[in-house]
């Protein structure tokens, strides 16, 4: 009698262990969200003084790659170096990796240097324009948190916007153009800071 008790603990023990393991073993559902360095190669975006928008804004994904704290939020580049893709390219190179969210990060510009501030730029006739409307307004707020001026959602029909067929979301983070936000994002200091609250809206 007390060996078979004892054998019945040895499987209870056993099954109870594989049943734990199984749980752990189950696989995170990943999100694969694609970062988007604007411009690149020739096309340099903003130009001011020694600064342009394409070194800018590929630093900073680089950063948000590196300080990702969600495991499950697979980050994908666009671009890694100085290449250059013309949109009609990004929109394709987008749906061939068919991610769940797209956030393409630029610098802005206007020939009134006294315009600043964050904006965010989505497209109504993207078939996710609703979800990333939600997730644009999360964005705007945190990154304006930091001294920006939060200039709300631009409706705006690029084509990486329009036809990239996932949630899309283009983050202005602010105007090279104006003294103060050129001050703030030629500050690499401050690169980390912007990542963080890009990271942070990303949170479910």
């Amino acid at each position: 009698m007390k060996k078979i008790i004892q054998l019945f603990c040895i499987l209870f023990t056993t099954s109870l262990f594989a049943q734990i393991n199984n749980v752990d073993s189950t696989p995170i559902k990943k999100r694969t969200i694609i970062l988007d360095a604007g411009h690149g190669g020739a096309d340099t975006g903003v130009k001011k003084d020694e600064f342009q928008e394409k070194d800018i804004v590929l630093k900073i994904v680089n950063i948000i790659k590196e300080r990702n704290p969600y495991s499950d939020i697979d980050f994908v580049f666009l671009r890694t170096g100085d290449e250059q893709i013309i949109n009609t390219n990004r929109a394709k190179l987008i749906n061939e990796i068919k991610p769940d969210l797209v956030l393409s990060i630029h610098a802005n510009y206007d020939v009134k240097d006294s315009k600043k501030g964050t904006e965010i730029h989505i497209s109504p006739m993207n078939p996710y324009f609703e979800d990333a409307k939600i997730l644009g307004e999360k964005i705007g707020q945190n990154v304006s948190s930091l001294g920006f001026e939060n200039l709300g959602i631009i409706e705006d029909n690029a084509k990486v916007l329009r036809d990239a067929q996932a949630p899309t979301v283009m983050i202005e983070i602010g105007y090279l153009t104006n003294e103060q936000d050129r001050k703030y994002l030629t500050n690499e200091a401050n690169y980390a800071k912007i990542a963080d609250k890009i990271l942070e809206s990303l949170k479910e």
